[in-house]
Parts: structure tokens; sequence; C-alpha cells
């Protein structure tokens, strides 16, 4: 009996570090997007930058998600990522097509969702039960 609940309390600190380790990557990930999604929005309402400059920041936004995609996807549900994703490449339409005021409105929606992962995934009692 007492082997027994040593390794069940092995194994649960073992699941806690493992979900304490990826939720401050996560965070500390979706933190890093959404602050290049914020310096998008603030020179797409600037008006001042030219649409050659904001797709290279789109599509560099867009590149490190997809580069990063199949890591989050072990532990994130890929409805929640596929979104994300999805927003990113709203955004990029946009600023192609040049509705700047679109793509404000695509970005606000994208953090809303990183917010909402980082919230749904974080360790909470709301979450548990």
């Amino acid at each position: 009996m007492k082997k027994e609940i040593i390794i069940c309390s092995v194994i649960l600190l073992a699941i806690i570090i493992f979900h304490a380790i990826t939720q401050t990557t996560s965070q500390n990930y979706f933190d890093n997007i959404s602050d290049e999604l914020d310096g998008i929005e603030e020179k797409l309402l600037s008006n001042q930058v030219e649409k050659v400059d904001l797709e290279n920041d789109i599509d560099s936004i867009l590149n490190k998600w997809r580069a990063n995609y199949g890591y989050y996807a072990c532990f994130i549900e890929h409805d929640e990522l596929e979104k994300v994703q999805t927003q990113l490449i709203s955004i990029r339409a946009n600023i192609k097509t040049g509705d700047y005021k679109k793509s404000v409105d695509e970005s606000e929606k994208c953090r809303f969702i990183l917010k909402h992962i980082e919230d749904k995934d974080s360790l909470k009692i709301v979450n548990i039960f």
C-alpha cells in the first residue's frame, strides 16, 4: 500500500510540474504574439506605414505561429489553435486588400482568443470542476 501511494504521489507531482512548465511556456508565447499584434494594430491605426511593412509583420507572426503549432497542439485543443490561425490569415488577407479597419477588428478577436486559451488552460479550481 505504501508503494502505491508513493507512485501515485510521484505521478501527480510530475503532472503538476509538466502543467506548470507548459502553462508558463504557452503564456509567454501567447503574450509575445499578442504584443506583436498590438504593434501591427498601432501601425494600422496610424495609417503612416506602408502596406509591404504590414504584410511582412503579419507574415512573420503567421510563420512563427505555424512553426510552433505542433508543439502547442500536444497539450492545447486543436480547435482553439485553429481559431487563432484563422484570425491571423484573415488579418493578412485584410491587409493585402487594404481593409485596415477590418484588420484591427480581426486583431482584437485574435488577442481575445489567445487570452481565452490562456484562461482555459490555466490550473484553476473553475477549470478542474
